[in-house]
């Protein structure tokens, strides 16, 4: 198993919650190269949940996130886009949130302060 910056396991685990018309997808530790396809299915799945497809990405337990794991997010969103869907991000802090501003991925996918408050602008924005 690979050791991570402190010595501990690099890991990464997702919840994924029903919330009303919205499905949350909580991310936990390292979003990387080993991570990605994990994420990237949970994320397909996600958009067969809800029609059409809401979903929250919670970045709150979030520790680390690499080109990779920006690559998956932005690959999933014309999927759910495709079938009428939309995503938006949650507490994205730190330096993922200074990665997606550099890239100007924060543009094109939308960032909120909580998942209450990215679940509001899914159900109101009409996808």
């Amino acid at each position: 198993m690979e050791r991570g910056r402190y010595g501990e396991p690099e890991t990464f685990s997702m919840l994924t919650v029903l919330q009303d018309h919205v499905v949350v997808i909580h991310m936990y530790g390292d979003l990387d190269l080993i991570a990605a396809p994990a994420l990237r299915a949970c994320l397909a799945e996600a958009v067969g949940l809800r029609t059409p497809p809401r979903i929250v990405v919670d970045a709150e337990g979030l520790t680390f996130c690499d080109s990779t794991g920006l690559s998956v997010l932005m690959g999933a969103l014309p999927a759910v886009r495709a079938v009428g869907g939309d995503l938006a991000l949650s507490n994205a802090h730190g330096r993922f949130a200074r990665m997606l501003r550099i890239t100007g991925l924060d543009s094109v996918l939308p960032a909120y302060e909580s998942v209450a408050s990215a679940a509001a602008f899914l159900t109101t924005h009409g996808a």
